[in-house]
């Protein structure tokens, strides 16, 4: 099958790389999902009630201000209508203070998620590379630490994209991970690997 943890299976080039792109997709999908809710559902909930509260707290203030002023005469419309939206714009600027405060307080949770999705992926990914280099015969101290240095190094950086493209930093981590790629590079290009079409069909 070619998707297994027994590390004694085999695995051809065609089923080493379905599980690659298998595992990425499941837990860049889990990575991306962690991110959105710690920095944009849960500040957003939270911020939302309060720029709602800042505004009716900022209107109510405003409108008996005006009251007083008017010496109990009514208020236009365009009166009411500019009180509003003084009121909405300081609602607006609370809520986005209250977002960003509570994304820094969800900051940590996001990266202890995004180190599991990223351990998760790392160990999945490493039984693939372990069974690959199994069936190509790379064997040694050598190419144990070169192919799972290498899928550690993708799984991460791979678990951390949402993070790097949040900073602005992805293009920097991206030259660095393409290192992991030439280190991984061999298990996709050496060895004929005997289980190529038998691992294809999941047999």
């Amino acid at each position: 099958m070619i998707f297994s943890l027994n590390l004694t299976k085999p695995l051809g080039r065609i089923g080493y790389l379905a599980n690659l792109i298998f595992f990425g997709v499941v837990f860049s999908a889990f990575a991306w999902g962690a991110h959105y809710l710690m920095t944009v559902k849960f500040p957003e909930n939270g911020a939302h009630h309060e720029a709602e509260v800042a505004a009716q707290t900022a209107y109510a203030t405003s409108l008996t201000k005006a009251k007083k002023a008017a010496a109990g005469k009514a208020l236009s419309a365009e009166e009411t209508a500019k009180l509003k939206a003084e009121a909405t714009e300081v609602g607006n600027k609370k809520g986005e203070e209250a977002h960003h405060h509570a994304a820094e307080t969800w900051a940590p949770f996001q990266i202890f998620l995004l180190i599991l999705v990223a351990v998760f992926f790392g160990g999945f990914a490493s039984v693939a590379t372990q069974r690959r280099m199994n069936d190509a015969g790379l064997h040694g101290t050598l190419w144990l630490a070169v192919g799972h240095i290498g899928t550690w190094g993708l799984a991460a950086f791979l678990a951390f994209l949402p993070y790097f493209e949040a900073a602005g930093t992805t293009r920097n981590w991206l030259t660095a991970t393409s290192v992991a790629g030439v280190l991984i590079l061999p298990l996709l290009l050496l060895g004929a690997g005997k289980h190529d079409s038998h691992d294809a069909h999941g047999h």
